[in-house]
This record gives C-alpha cells, structure tokens and sequence, in this order.
C-alpha cells in the first residue's frame, strides 16, 4: 500500500476547486467581456465629458451605460485583467499614485549621509516615516544600525585611547 501525502492531497483538492467547470466556461468569458465593454464604455463617457477616471467614477457611470442597469463592480475591474488594464491607462490618479510609489524617499537615496538632529521634530520625522514605503523604512534601518555599530566600535576605540593616555600621565607623575 502506497502511503500518501495529506497536503499533498489537499493540494490537488484546492487546485481541482480552482478550476471552473467546462460548461460555466462560456458563462464566465461572457462576464468578462461585458466588464471590459461596460469599463471601455464608462471610461469614454468619463473622459469626453471631462471628469476624472476613477474606480468609484467607472463603477457609478456604468450603471447608466449598462441596458440592464446592473453596472460593474469595484472587484470585478480589478479581478479582470483587460478592464483594470483600461482603467489604469486612463486613469490620472492611479498614475498620480504609482508615481508616488516610485518616488525615491530622499532618507533612502541618500545613503551615505546620516544626519540625525537631537532637536528634530518628531512628529514631523513619524509623519515622514509613515509616509515612506516597506522596503525604504527597512532601507533606513539598516543604515541606522550600521551607523550605530560603527559609533559603538569609535567608542570603543577612544575609551582604550583615554585609558592609555590616562596610565601614561600615572607614569609620568610616578617618574617625576
């Protein structure tokens, strides 16, 4: 008897489940189509009467271009490859936001300076803290870290100096 793997199982289970039936295949390519036809058709209303494309904006104007007055819904233009790909081509505030994903943090592209002022404003330091993306705060923490190391390892350094200087100056008032 061959013994199993219940993950594995399960696993084939889950992908199974993921598959549609060969007879709702044609119902769900309907659906995706009247997403994108009803998408394409709220976006052009948008722009020839010249208001912002928005997700909210699409979904609103699509009801009144849909016949059967049922509209799209948020999830389903995100979720349909071809609608969200409409929507973001036309969209000045999905550009406006990916714009901002993909501004350089001035605290990250400045790397090797590490400016830090005891009298900052810290509230003002949080605001742009939680401004800055997951990879940027973890940028930014590295540097910290590294810049502490190497101030721990200058302390140190100058405390064995001070000692050493210290017993010279014993020395030399012993010999005097």
């Amino acid at each position: 008897m061959k013994p199993t793997n219940p993950s594995l199982e399960s696993d084939q289970e889950m992908n199974e489940l993921k598959q549609p039936h060969p007879w709702l295949q044609k119902h769900y390519q309907e659906k995706r189509e009247r997403t994108v036809r009803l998408v394409k058709a709220s976006v052009d209303q948008l722009l020839s009467s010249g208001q912002t494309v928005t997700i909210e904006a699409i979904c609103r104007k699509s009801i009144e271009c849909d016949p059967e007055r049922r509209g799209v819904k948020k999830s389903a233009i995100l979720e349909n490859p071809e609608a969200h790909a409409y929507y973001r081509q036309h969209s000045t505030s999905y550009k406006a936001a990916q714009a901002r994903k993909r501004k350089d943090h001035p605290l990250v592209s400045a790397v090797g300076s590490l400016r830090i002022d005891s009298n900052r404003n810290v509230e003002r330091t949080r605001y742009r803290y939680m401004q800055m993306t997951k990879p940027q705060i973890i940028e930014r923490l590295l540097m910290v870290e590294q810049a502490y190391a190497e101030l721990e390892q200058q302390q140190a350094r100058l405390q064995f100096e001070w000692l050493g200087l210290k017993l010279q100056r014993t020395e030399v008032k012993r010999e005097k």
